[in-house]
């Protein structure tokens, strides 16, 4: 009798735990159609010049900064992508089409045969006089 009890407890305790893992809700993979208007690249230098007195060598790091510009439905989003590299996939080029999932602060493209890239969004707008892929879909 003891031997089945702890037989049980031991099932519960492995099930348990797999029940309540699948309950969770798994992030939206939402993919929607973009193009990408534009790209807009920057290189950042830290420190400031104006501010920095060095002795012998130059204490600074160069790091590029690109704005993304894309249009997605009625929205055009701009996403900032900051990188030691100078270098943007080509998949983010402008005329381009990419698969684009938006959140309440991010970009994320799905790059076909690379990893999945995110942005943080620095400005949105909606096109409100020209109609749009959602407004004739609704009527």
């Amino acid at each position: 009798m003891k031997g089945k009890v702890c037989v049980v407890i031991f099932a519960l305790a492995a099930v348990v735990p797999l029940l309540n893992a699948s309950a969770r809700p798994q992030p939206s993979k939402d993919y929607q159609q973009g193009t990408v208007l534009s790209v807009d690249r920057q290189e950042v230098t830290s420190p400031n010049q104006c501010c920095y007195t060095g002795t012998d060598g130059p204490l600074q790091s160069s790091y590029y900064a690109y704005e993304v510009s894309v249009r997605v439905g009625c929205g055009t989003y701009v996403g900032r992508y900051e990188t030691a590299f100078d270098f943007l996939p080509s998949a983010l080029s402008p005329n381009k089409t990419v698969q684009v999932r938006l959140t309440k602060h991010l970009l994320y493209f799905d790059l076909a045969g690379e990893r999945e890239m995110k942005m943080g969004i620095v400005h949105h707008s909606d096109l409100h006089t020209a109609p749009c892929e959602t407004s004739s879909a609704r009527r």
